[in-house]
């Protein structure tokens, strides 16, 4: 066997506190300048692993969404065509745009913090010995509406450099992987968990790039695995299972399709995703053999 389930238990636990307080440290460092800046117009979310506890130690940087809660990104394609008209009527264009928000956050933070580089996505803050990495999502807020003047889902939403505009939902996401947890014995975040490592393991021998399998998917692929399967008597039962069960649903394109966001609020496949189930496929294999050999 080329892992111990001695090592699969070890993977399977969260990280320490010291690690945790470590995370917390850059958020609050952050949080701090974010408000002496912009007051309470401008709030934090956590976001990503850390808040939803399926972090592990080699990689337990912070994700940090920065709201201006004064504008949003409205969805209105749900909208019929009179209520459409009557929403782009009474709601003008903002004399502020995101860029502008996004260029404020990045200047505030490279007047506060040492290493600052600014990403498609985010501005990363690299850490130091009090702090972990933290990476800072400048977002409106954003409203998916249901009809004229009712909003049906709120989330997050930002423009990345290239362009894209991005949509999340991190509240969402937390509490689906909270249910998911209590739902499966807590076996749910542990499979995660155990995942992860086996893919920075993939990554250290140069047999894929961390890129090829962010963490978010990760979370996703587990999230929409039936209770049944995150289930075994060891460890290695248990990732044999769930690694099995997303490698036979990828090759079956309807169920692949079906796949969503921990959100439950986008599909995981379908739309601009440049992800596809044949990653999923190859890697769920790797994994199941990486275990199971």
């Amino acid at each position: 066997m080329s892992v111990s389930e001695e090592q699969l238990s070890r993977w399977a636990q969260a990280p320490s506190e010291t690690e945790d307080q470590k995370c917390e440290n850059a958020i609050s460092s952050i949080t701090n300048v974010i408000h002496s800046h912009f007051g309470k117009e401008v709030y934090i979310t956590k976001q990503g692993s850390h808040k939803n506890r399926t972090n592990i130690k080699a990689d337990s940087d912070v994700d940090i969404a920065v709201i201006h809660g004064g504008y949003y990104f409205p969805d209105i394609s749900g909208l019929s065509d009179a209520d459409r008209e009557l929403y782009n009527k009474n709601n003008p264009d903002s004399n502020y745009r995101f860029d502008q928000f996004k260029n404020e956050v990045h200047e505030l933070l490279q007047k506060n913090f040492d290493i600052v580089e600014r990403k498609n996505k985010c501005i990363r803050i690299t850490g130091n010995s009090y702090r972990v990495n933290a990476d800072v999502v400048p977002a409106f807020e954003h409203r998916r509406y249901k009809s004229y003047g009712v909003i049906g889902v709120e989330g997050i939403a930002f423009h990345s450099d290239k362009g894209e505009l991005i949509y999340g939902f991190p509240e969402q996401h937390y509490e689906n992987g909270v249910k998911k947890n209590e739902n499966t014995a807590k076996n749910y975040k542990s499979a995660v968990r155990i995942i992860k490592r086996i893919r920075n393991e993939f990554v250290e021998k140069g047999l894929m790039k961390l890129s090829d399998m962010p963490s978010f998917f990760i979370e996703s692929l587990v999230w929409n695995v039936e209770n049944s399967y995150i289930a075994g008597k060891t460890w290695r039962e248990l990732v044999e299972s769930v690694s099995a069960k997303i490698w036979n649903d990828m090759r079956n394109p309807e169920i692949a399709n079906s796949y969503a966001e921990v959100s439950d609020l986008q599909w995981l496949f379908r739309g601009q995703t440049k992800r596809t189930p044949k990653q999923a496929e190859d890697f769920m294999l790797q994994v199941y053999n990486y275990v199971k050999n």
